[in-house]
């Protein structure tokens, strides 16, 4: 069976969540986590939230008092997220589908969702489960990345890629740089139900201590290291040196700073 993009399994995220944390998400997930205007008689519901990279943040912005779910469709992103918090603290984590979530209607004041829209087949059916589940004047807060062109290391490595497979390189890196199109998005919104739309485009710099490990976040700490796999020639680690020497030959040797991008959205229920 083909490997999907939504396939984080395996040692897959305990890569992502070492490698990618830091370099991509956590400035962003402070970010989303301010935006969630919620009080201490709230609730917050957090979709696919991967490794708890946002959830954290969630954590530490709202009040100690206020609500929070944290979900994902995958245990074992689930299983690293659940590490990052202590006994005692208001964090309730469940294993669900955002297309599909089981919770009553008018449950939350928020819902929040980082990086993670993109990977879902039908975004029209999780926008309008974050709407179903939201009270009145609620908000449905999340992220996407921009293009390739404004984020420089997965270009350089989704050149790299076509560069050693042509036509049957990797497509992992399509799904989550491939959604970004603002007025798609606000009309599939508008068709789940909200009102209001509130959008940021937002450049950052992301910094990773070598190309070593940006590569290792962004090849085994993604299902591209499954559709590599799969493609069997060249093999993995042959890969991984090219990705590499391609990310040295760009940005330098040591400590690298990346150009990124990403686009928040705060949709609002009428």
């Amino acid at each position: 069976m083909p490997a999907l993009a939504s396939d984080y399994i395996g040692a897959i995220p305990g890569y992502y969540d070492r490698y990618l944390r830091a370099l991509l998400f956590d400035e962003y997930a402070a970010d989303l986590a301010r935006r969630v205007r919620v009080g201490p008689a709230g609730a917050v519901l957090e979709t696919a939230a991967g490794t708890g990279i946002a959830s954290r943040h969630l954590r530490d912005a709202l009040p100690a008092e206020t609500r929070l779910v944290v979900t994902d469709l995958n245990e074992p992103m689930l299983a690293i997220a659940r590490t990052k918090f202590q006994a005692g603290e208001s964090v309730e984590f469940r294993t669900s589908n955002a297309q599909h979530l089981e919770f009553p209607d008018a449950s939350f004041e928020a819902v929040a969702c980082e990086f993670s829209l993109m990977f879902f087949p039908d975004k029209l059916a999780a926008a309008g489960e974050a709407a179903r589940v939201l009270k009145p004047g609620g908000a449905f807060v999340f992220n996407v990345w921009d293009s390739y062109a404004h984020n420089e290391l997965a270009k350089i490595i989704n050149d790299c890629l076509i560069g050693l497979y042509g036509e049957r390189r990797p497509l992992f890196y399509d799904t989550p740089f491939g959604y970004y199109q603002i007025d798609e998005i606000r009309e599939m919104l508008r068709q789940a139900g909200f009102g209001p739309i509130e959008i940021s485009v937002m450049p950052k710099v992301g910094h990773s201590p070598s190309a070593h490990d940006a590569t290792l976040g962004f090849v085994m700490g993604t299902p591209a290291c499954l559709q590599i796999v799969e493609r069997g020639d060249p093999p993995l680690e042959a890969v991984l040196d090219a990705v590499e020497q391609d990310i040295r030959a760009a940005l330098g040797a040591g400590e690298i700073a990346a150009k990124m991008q990403a686009i928040a959205f705060e949709a609002y229920l009428a």
